[in-house]
């Protein structure tokens, strides 16, 4: 049979074992702020590059097409 541990010794692997998981919820969270860190940086690079292009060839405004013409009141049927 398992000997239990003292009270100190319960308390002391359940400081050690919060701190590892504290200290793994920080890796996370740095990497995920590393991570959209780069791809915001990523994104305003490509939209400065589209705007760049946008503004060195301009479209053209759309043609309007031709009205209709209606057909003379004789003619509708």
């Amino acid at each position: 049979m398992r000997q239990k541990g003292t009270a100190a010794e319960l308390k002391f692997v359940r400081d050690m074992d919060k701190k590892a998981a504290l200290s793994e919820a920080e890796k996370l969270r740095r990497a995920t702020l590393k991570k959209t860190e780069k791809l915001r940086a990523l994104r305003l690079e490509k939209e400065a590059a589209e705007r760049a292009d946008k503004e060195a060839n301009p479209e053209k405004p759309a043609r309007k097409k031709p009205a209709k013409k209606k057909l003379p009141a004789w003619q509708r049927g």
